[in-house]
Protein backbone atom coordinates (compact mmCIF):
# COMPACT_ATOMS: atom_id res chain seq x y z
CA UNK A 1 0.00 0.00 0.00
CA UNK A 2 1.35 3.20 -0.88
CA UNK A 3 1.49 6.28 1.84
CA UNK A 4 -0.83 8.21 0.40
CA UNK A 5 -3.63 5.67 1.37
CA UNK A 6 -2.91 7.01 4.84
CA UNK A 7 -2.46 10.51 5.01
CA UNK A 8 -3.32 11.46 7.82
CA UNK A 9 -4.97 15.27 8.93
CA UNK A 10 -5.27 16.45 12.83
CA UNK A 11 -7.51 19.14 13.88
CA UNK A 12 -8.43 20.74 17.27
CA UNK A 13 -12.31 21.18 17.30
CA UNK A 14 -14.38 22.55 20.34
CA UNK A 15 -16.05 19.51 22.77
CA UNK A 16 -19.14 19.57 19.67
CA UNK A 17 -17.83 18.98 16.36
CA UNK A 18 -19.73 19.76 13.38
CA UNK A 19 -19.50 19.03 10.02
CA UNK A 20 -20.95 19.93 6.62
CA UNK A 21 -21.24 16.42 3.73
CA UNK A 22 -21.83 17.90 0.37
CA UNK A 23 -22.09 15.27 -2.80
CA UNK A 24 -22.81 14.76 -6.04
CA UNK A 25 -22.34 18.22 -7.06
CA UNK A 26 -21.42 17.12 -11.34
CA UNK A 27 -19.93 20.21 -12.51
CA UNK A 28 -20.08 20.74 -16.20
CA UNK A 29 -17.57 20.65 -18.27
CA UNK A 30 -17.58 24.19 -20.86
CA UNK A 31 -20.16 23.83 -23.80
CA UNK A 32 -22.28 21.60 -21.67
CA UNK A 33 -25.51 22.78 -21.04
CA UNK A 34 -27.26 21.15 -17.97
CA UNK A 35 -27.48 17.71 -16.56
CA UNK A 36 -30.91 16.56 -16.92
CA UNK A 37 -32.15 20.26 -17.09
CA UNK A 38 -29.97 21.47 -14.37
CA UNK A 39 -27.23 24.10 -13.92
CA UNK A 40 -25.19 22.02 -11.90
CA UNK A 41 -22.99 25.24 -10.89
CA UNK A 42 -25.74 27.84 -10.35
CA UNK A 43 -26.99 25.13 -7.62
CA UNK A 44 -23.96 24.54 -6.11
CA UNK A 45 -23.37 28.40 -5.53
CA UNK A 46 -26.76 28.32 -4.02
CA UNK A 47 -25.17 25.46 -1.57
CA UNK A 48 -22.26 26.73 -0.85
CA UNK A 49 -23.71 30.86 -0.18
CA UNK A 50 -26.51 28.86 2.70
CA UNK A 51 -23.11 27.06 3.57
CA UNK A 52 -21.44 30.59 3.91
CA UNK A 53 -24.32 32.02 6.06
CA UNK A 54 -25.75 29.40 8.19
CA UNK A 55 -22.93 27.13 9.18
CA UNK A 56 -20.91 29.04 11.60
CA UNK A 57 -18.85 27.16 13.75
CA UNK A 58 -18.72 23.95 11.29
CA UNK A 59 -15.04 22.90 10.98
CA UNK A 60 -14.98 20.91 7.61
CA UNK A 61 -16.74 20.38 4.39
CA UNK A 62 -16.90 16.54 2.87
CA UNK A 63 -17.47 16.00 -0.47
CA UNK A 64 -18.19 12.79 -0.96
CA UNK A 65 -18.17 11.77 -4.68
CA UNK A 66 -19.29 12.45 -8.51
CA UNK A 67 -17.55 16.20 -8.17
CA UNK A 68 -18.23 16.54 -11.70
CA UNK A 69 -20.00 15.08 -14.59
CA UNK A 70 -17.22 14.33 -17.17
CA UNK A 71 -14.09 14.10 -15.18
CA UNK A 72 -12.29 16.66 -17.45
CA UNK A 73 -9.91 19.11 -16.34
CA UNK A 74 -11.79 22.31 -16.87
CA UNK A 75 -14.37 20.61 -15.50
CA UNK A 76 -12.52 20.17 -12.34
CA UNK A 77 -11.05 23.76 -12.55
CA UNK A 78 -14.85 24.71 -12.30
CA UNK A 79 -15.22 22.78 -9.59
CA UNK A 80 -12.42 24.17 -7.83
CA UNK A 81 -13.62 27.78 -8.11
CA UNK A 82 -16.96 26.86 -6.88
CA UNK A 83 -14.99 25.08 -3.50
CA UNK A 84 -12.80 28.43 -3.27
CA UNK A 85 -15.74 30.45 -2.24
CA UNK A 86 -15.94 28.48 0.62
CA UNK A 87 -15.34 29.19 4.48
CA UNK A 88 -14.71 26.31 5.56
CA UNK A 89 -11.21 23.22 4.69
CA UNK A 90 -12.66 20.80 2.02
CA UNK A 91 -11.96 17.38 2.08
CA UNK A 92 -12.97 15.17 -0.76
CA UNK A 93 -13.19 11.37 -2.10
CA UNK A 94 -13.88 10.37 -5.69
CA UNK A 95 -17.75 8.93 -6.97
CA UNK A 96 -18.50 7.05 -9.97
CA UNK A 97 -18.44 10.58 -12.41
CA UNK A 98 -14.75 11.17 -10.97
CA UNK A 99 -10.74 10.75 -11.78
CA UNK A 100 -9.37 9.80 -8.66
CA UNK A 101 -5.93 11.06 -9.82
CA UNK A 102 -6.92 14.03 -11.77
CA UNK A 103 -9.10 15.16 -8.95
CA UNK A 104 -6.57 14.53 -6.51
CA UNK A 105 -3.78 16.67 -8.38
CA UNK A 106 -6.41 19.31 -9.79
CA UNK A 107 -8.04 20.05 -6.33
CA UNK A 108 -4.88 19.57 -4.91
CA UNK A 109 -3.19 22.62 -6.06
CA UNK A 110 -6.46 24.64 -5.09
CA UNK A 111 -5.61 23.40 -1.79
CA UNK A 112 -8.23 20.99 -0.74
CA UNK A 113 -7.34 17.59 0.39
CA UNK A 114 -7.89 14.39 -0.25
CA UNK A 115 -6.80 12.93 3.25
CA UNK A 116 -7.75 9.64 3.86
CA UNK A 117 -7.85 10.16 8.09
CA UNK A 118 -8.93 13.19 9.34
CA UNK A 119 -8.86 13.49 13.34
CA UNK A 120 -11.19 15.53 14.76
CA UNK A 121 -11.13 15.94 18.56
CA UNK A 122 -12.86 12.18 20.21
CA UNK A 123 -13.66 11.65 16.87
CA UNK A 124 -11.99 10.08 13.17
CA UNK A 125 -13.03 10.53 9.96
CA UNK A 126 -12.27 7.77 7.34
CA UNK A 127 -12.40 8.51 3.72
CA UNK A 128 -12.89 5.13 1.33
CA UNK A 129 -12.25 5.39 -2.40
CA UNK A 130 -15.08 2.93 -4.13
CA UNK A 131 -14.62 3.69 -7.31
CA UNK A 132 -14.40 1.68 -10.45
CA UNK A 133 -12.77 2.66 -13.70
CA UNK A 134 -15.51 2.98 -16.37
CA UNK A 135 -18.01 1.34 -13.79
CA UNK A 136 -21.01 2.73 -12.21
CA UNK A 137 -21.24 0.41 -9.54
CA UNK A 138 -18.49 0.59 -6.79
CA UNK A 139 -15.83 -1.41 -4.63
CA UNK A 140 -13.17 -1.24 -1.99
CA UNK A 141 -10.48 -2.97 -3.65
CA UNK A 142 -8.06 -5.38 -1.07
CA UNK A 143 -5.90 -2.18 -0.40
CA UNK A 144 -9.12 -0.09 0.75
CA UNK A 145 -9.79 -2.78 2.84
CA UNK A 146 -6.39 -3.61 4.58
CA UNK A 147 -6.45 0.55 4.92
CA UNK A 148 -10.10 -0.07 6.76
CA UNK A 149 -8.92 -2.49 8.87
CA UNK A 150 -5.53 -0.76 9.57
CA UNK A 151 -7.30 2.58 10.27
CA UNK A 152 -10.25 0.79 12.60
CA UNK A 153 -7.78 -0.96 14.50
CA UNK A 154 -5.31 1.90 15.03
CA UNK A 155 -8.10 4.43 15.52
CA UNK A 156 -10.52 1.98 17.69
CA UNK A 157 -10.23 4.24 20.80
CA UNK A 158 -11.70 7.86 19.20
CA UNK A 159 -15.54 7.22 17.27
CA UNK A 160 -15.22 6.50 13.63
CA UNK A 161 -17.22 7.72 10.98
CA UNK A 162 -16.56 6.71 7.59
CA UNK A 163 -17.49 8.61 4.61
CA UNK A 164 -18.06 6.49 1.13
CA UNK A 165 -19.69 7.59 -2.41
CA UNK A 166 -21.42 4.05 -2.90
CA UNK A 167 -24.27 3.11 -0.76
CA UNK A 168 -23.75 0.07 1.49
CA UNK A 169 -26.91 -0.98 1.87
CA UNK A 170 -30.16 -1.46 -0.56
CA UNK A 171 -32.51 1.83 -0.77
CA UNK A 172 -35.38 -0.25 -2.48
CA UNK A 173 -34.85 1.65 -5.17
CA UNK A 174 -33.90 -1.26 -7.58
CA UNK A 175 -32.44 0.69 -10.82
CA UNK A 176 -29.73 2.59 -7.98
CA UNK A 177 -29.65 -0.69 -6.10
CA UNK A 178 -27.33 -2.12 -9.11
CA UNK A 179 -25.07 0.63 -8.76
CA UNK A 180 -24.29 0.33 -5.07
CA UNK A 181 -21.25 -0.99 -2.91
CA UNK A 182 -20.40 -4.80 -4.75
CA UNK A 183 -18.45 -5.70 -1.80
CA UNK A 184 -20.97 -4.73 1.11
CA UNK A 185 -20.33 -7.43 2.60
CA UNK A 186 -16.83 -7.36 2.72
CA UNK A 187 -17.18 -3.95 4.08
CA UNK A 188 -19.25 -4.19 7.57
CA UNK A 189 -17.27 -7.71 7.96
CA UNK A 190 -14.85 -5.33 8.80
CA UNK A 191 -16.84 -2.50 10.60
CA UNK A 192 -19.18 -5.19 12.72
CA UNK A 193 -15.85 -5.98 15.33
CA UNK A 194 -15.62 -2.39 16.42
CA UNK A 195 -18.31 -0.31 18.37
CA UNK A 196 -16.28 2.47 17.88
CA UNK A 197 -17.55 2.96 14.40
CA UNK A 198 -20.82 5.26 15.33
CA UNK A 199 -21.60 6.14 11.39
CA UNK A 200 -21.49 5.50 7.74
CA UNK A 201 -22.37 8.39 5.17
CA UNK A 202 -22.42 8.19 1.77
CA UNK A 203 -23.39 10.08 -1.70
CA UNK A 204 -24.39 8.80 -5.21
CA UNK A 205 -28.59 7.92 -4.44
CA UNK A 206 -29.41 11.60 -4.80
CA UNK A 207 -31.84 11.40 -2.13
CA UNK A 208 -32.27 11.54 1.63
CA UNK A 209 -32.10 8.29 3.59
CA UNK A 210 -31.51 7.51 7.24
CA UNK A 211 -31.46 4.14 8.43
CA UNK A 212 -29.28 1.71 11.50
CA UNK A 213 -27.55 -1.26 11.54
CA UNK A 214 -26.06 -3.28 14.11
CA UNK A 215 -25.84 0.94 16.23
CA UNK A 216 -24.24 2.36 13.82
CA UNK A 217 -25.89 5.10 11.49
CA UNK A 218 -26.29 5.14 8.09
CA UNK A 219 -26.98 8.38 6.17
CA UNK A 220 -27.48 8.92 2.70
CA UNK A 221 -27.18 12.87 1.51
CA UNK A 222 -29.41 14.71 -1.11
CA UNK A 223 -27.52 16.05 -4.19
CA UNK A 224 -26.32 19.48 -4.49
CA UNK A 225 -28.29 19.46 -7.75
CA UNK A 226 -31.55 17.23 -8.60
CA UNK A 227 -32.47 14.95 -6.26
CA UNK A 228 -33.53 11.23 -7.44
CA UNK A 229 -37.15 10.20 -6.82
CA UNK A 230 -37.03 7.38 -3.90
CA UNK A 231 -38.20 4.32 -4.43
CA UNK A 232 -38.24 4.26 -8.03
CA UNK A 233 -37.59 0.88 -10.02
CA UNK A 234 -36.19 3.02 -12.78
CA UNK A 235 -34.68 6.39 -13.67
CA UNK A 236 -36.85 9.50 -11.95
CA UNK A 237 -36.18 12.64 -11.14
CA UNK A 238 -37.76 14.29 -8.22
CA UNK A 239 -39.42 17.35 -7.08
CA UNK A 240 -37.05 18.36 -3.93
CA UNK A 241 -34.47 21.09 -4.29
CA UNK A 242 -30.48 20.93 -4.11
CA UNK A 243 -29.28 20.04 -0.34
CA UNK A 244 -26.49 19.07 1.75
CA UNK A 245 -26.16 17.62 4.82
CA UNK A 246 -25.15 18.77 8.36
CA UNK A 247 -23.60 16.24 11.27
CA UNK A 248 -22.86 17.47 15.03
CA UNK A 249 -20.61 15.05 16.77
CA UNK A 250 -20.38 14.91 20.07
CA UNK A 251 -17.42 14.03 22.72
CA UNK A 252 -19.64 11.05 23.65
CA UNK A 253 -20.14 9.61 20.68
CA UNK A 254 -23.44 11.00 20.04
CA UNK A 255 -25.02 12.04 16.57
CA UNK A 256 -27.46 14.99 15.92
CA UNK A 257 -27.74 15.82 11.84
CA UNK A 258 -30.10 17.37 9.47
CA UNK A 259 -30.54 17.44 5.85
CA UNK A 260 -30.87 21.15 4.70
CA UNK A 261 -32.96 22.10 1.30
CA UNK A 262 -32.28 25.33 -0.31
Amino acid sequence: MTNNLYKTITLMPADTISIIQITDTHILDDGADSFDGFDTSASLERVIDHINMNAIGAELVLLTGDSVHEPTVTAYQKLAGHLERLSLPVYFLPGNHDDPQRMDQILGRYGFSAGKVIQLGAWQLLLLDTQLENKQEGALSSAQLDFLQHALETGKDAYQLIALHHHPVTINSPWMDAMGLMNADAFFRQLDPYQSVKAVIWGHIHQQFESERNGVKLFGTPSTCLQFTPLSHSFSVDTRPPGYRRLVLGNNGEIRTEVIYI
